[in-house]
């Protein structure tokens, strides 16, 4: 089967797709995409629609919908939870924990590290990389990422998560083995500390609010190695039929 290049766009009242200008920009001048080629268009909500795409202008192109598909959202919400890194390594992040299976992303700033690390710029290249990587994955919504000031305050946000695992060198059960285990859920949280890992009270914080410790194996990885990592098992959950 011909690969399908996936875009942005809004759909009208009549089933026609209208692909944002920025899209168009790529489709044609980076993809060289010509008229009538065979094209997939999302909105980030579920809405998916697949069919010839026609080139009105250099910044303007359309697609009437030969086929469309509406994916429910998963109501179960697989999420990385992880200490702001140093500047780059969460863009870094972004699009492979995306790919392997997080459908969301909670950032949150611990007791010594900077503010900037979770400022305003930093937000909006999250959102981009995002964007950029439901594309390629083809995912049909949109991957919320959180930035949070505190540990106490991203807990908060998965209170009511079935299923609740923290990182820790020291953990003698393996994510891998407790994970292959679940039938069922409402959510499931990994919880990995920054460069430095947790702290002793935020690991106590975490543990309170009902997180489990565990390992990915014997050796101690760097939190960039590791998020990935726990973003494999997470994407391996059962999933409602």
């Amino acid at each position: 089967m011909a690969h399908l290049y996936r875009f942005f766009g809004e759909q009208t009242s009549s089933g026609q797709w209208r692909l944002n200008e920025d899209e168009v920009v790529h489709a044609l001048k980076v993809l060289r995409l010509v008229d009538g080629a065979q094209i997939e268009v999302m909105d980030g909500q579920g809405n998916v629609g697949q069919g010839p795409m026609t080139v009105e202008s250099k910044s303007k192109a359309s697609m009437i919908q030969v086929t469309g598909k509406f994916t429910a959202k998963d109501p179960v919400s697989r999420c990385v939870m992880l200490g702001a890194l140093k500047p780059g390594d969460v863009d870094d992040l972004v699009s492979p924990l995306i790919e392997l299976g997080a459908d969301r992303i909670i950032v949150f700033r611990q007791e010594d590290t900077p503010h900037f690390r979770l400022n305003e710029g930093a937000a909006e290249r999250w959102q981009r990389l995002m964007r950029s990587a439901i594309k390629q994955s083809k995912r049909a919504w949109f991957v919320p990422i959180e930035a949070v000031e505190s540990l106490p305050e991203a807990l908060l946000l998965v209170a009511a998560y079935s299923h609740k695992w923290m990182l820790t060198p020291d953990a003698t059960q393996d994510l891998q083995t407790i994970s292959s285990k679940v039938t069922d859920l409402v959510g499931a949280v990994t919880l990995i500390g920054g460069e430095k890992g947790l702290t002793p009270k935020e690991e106590k914080a975490a543990r309170d609010s009902g997180f489990l410790d565990v390992r990915l194996g014997p050796w101690i990885l760097r939190a960039r190695t590791a998020a990935p990592a726990a973003a494999v098992f997470l994407g391996m959950l059962p999933r409602p039929k």
